[in-house]
């Protein structure tokens, strides 16, 4: 027989479907091209893969993963502040800002391209290829004296090979996951947390000891124990059809519900990363100590690592969007309050306060073009959601440090701009979840057992 669904959330839709055994189609939608707006269909066999020990596995060696190039990019704030104070002190901040903003959109600007390996089954090949690379381009950083190189070597290199694997990675994930995607997706982003709470700590401990060059070299030693776990880990559960073809497919932006969802995380990622670039900065020049000030980031990046994980249980329960939402809203007010603290117990509570709050949407923001669509495009729409929003970080960080010249307090003009940013996505998120509640209808066939 046939049964129409109204889903109330993109979480509760998922859920919906585990128990179906597939679905045959999808109704256009408001009369335009979204009729490949279809929900991921479910089988004993994937239902299965969720309990598979390889499945724990396999996430284990993502997180490995994260931990070295999510997570070590996540310590840039760390860097920022430290090149503010050292070798490019002779630069502004809003200009040494483009190394870690070319570092972090090339995590995700290349996206699109590198998903496409991962169909044609090359992905072993280039994750070993872009481990080497960026191991090497680390460990070069150490020599690196000049702005060109460092924005050669950290910003440009290293950005664009761990940029090989977000999209592919994300996608593995949802091969071995589907009633606990959202656990899964919340421990991965919980390992870029991981390592961007402690490879700061080491960072700061390791400088005033040893100096600069030889804690790089110990960051890319642990970086490249990581990325051998993850290589000898990580496998595919199974290949996609687009295997059979080398042409790169945009299909998914014909979809007008995709494109909206995909702007509003553009939006959001245009502030993202603001207030961990320049909080060390800001801590230091309102007097928190230099010492003190670099553990800020790690603060941040540990209260965030525990939202993500609770958020992606949360998620498989409740709904992603429904999360993301106030969790945006929460993390646009962190940046309003920003400018008017000025004291170390202040930026303590705002580190916490941003790293719960953008927890969930760190976490969850690929799960809903993972739940939507063919299962022979997964690859394809988390590469156009990760490109899109790596030009968002591209130009985010430089944009608030600009701002911030022109105004005063030190931090009012990249708190607004960034608040008002993340907010504005926020707000194209929920209009994205009404139209999903309001307007989607799907038809599904159910097979009697």
């Amino acid at each position: 027989m046939t049964l129409a669904l109204r889903p109330s959330s993109v979480s509760t839709l998922t859920l919906n479907a585990t128990k179906i055994p597939y679905v045959t189609e999808t109704e256009k939608f408001n009369k335009s091209q979204d009729s490949n707006l279809i929900i991921n269909d479910s089988t004993g066999e994937d239902d299965l893969a969720d309990g598979e020990f390889r499945a724990w596995v396999v996430l284990f060696g993502t997180m490995c993963i994260a931990f070295t190039t999510s997570g070590y990019m996540s310590t840039w704030g760390v860097f920022q502040a430290h090149y503010e104070q050292s070798v490019l002190k002779e630069l502004s901040p809003s200009t040494i800002a483009w190394i870690g903003s070319i570092q972090q959109s090339c995590l995700y600007i290349p996206t699109l391209i590198f998903a496409q390996f991962l169909d044609i089954k090359y992905f072993h090949t280039m994750l070993a290829t872009a481990s080497l690379v960026f191991i090497v381009a680390t460990f070069l950083i150490a020599q690196c004296n000049a702005y060109w190189q460092f924005l050669l070597l950290q910003g440009i290199l290293t950005g664009i090979t761990a940029g090989v694997f977000t999209a592919p990675i994300t996608t593995i994930l949802s091969q071995w996951f589907l009633r606990r995607r959202g656990l899964a997706l919340g421990l991965y982003a919980a390992g870029s947390s991981m390592g961007g709470t402690i490879l700061p700590i080491i960072a700061r401990a390791l400088i005033p000891l040893i100096g600069f060059p030889w804690t790089i070299r110990v960051v890319a030693s642990i970086i490249m124990l990581g990325m051998i776990l993850g290589n000898l880990t990580i496998e595919q559960r199974t290949v996609s059809a687009a295997s059979k073809g080398h042409s790169l497919d945009l299909s998914p932006m014909k979809s007008g519900i995709f494109i909206l969802y995909c702007s509003a995380s553009f939006f959001i990622y245009l502030g993202y990363y603001t207030f961990t670039t320049y909080l060390t900065s800001s801590a230091i020049s309102v007097g928190v100590s230099i010492s003190f000030s670099f553990y800020l980031v790690s603060v941040c990046n540990a209260c965030s690592g525990m939202s993500r994980i609770i958020s992606g249980l949360v998620a498989d329960k409740f709904g992603a969007i429904n999360l993301m939402i106030p969790a945006i809203c929460l993390s646009s007010t962190t940046y309003y309050v920003w400018p008017f603290v000025h004291s170390q117990l202040g930026l303590i509570f705002l580190s916490v306060l941003y790293g719960v709050s953008i927890g969930p949407f760190a976490a969850l923001v690929s799960k809903p073009v993972l739940d939507f669509g063919e299962k022979d495009q997964l690859g394809q729409r988390v590469g156009i959601l990760m490109s899109m929003v790596g030009i968002a970080m591209l130009t985010g960080t430089p944009i608030s440090g600009a701002v911030n010249k022109y105004t005063s307090p030190r931090t009012l003009g990249m708190g607004l701009f960034a608040g008002s940013t993340m907010l504005f996505g926020a707000i194209l998120m929920a209009i994205f979840q009404y139209i999903l509640r309001n307007h989607c209808t799907c038809r599904i066939n159910i097979e009697k057992q």
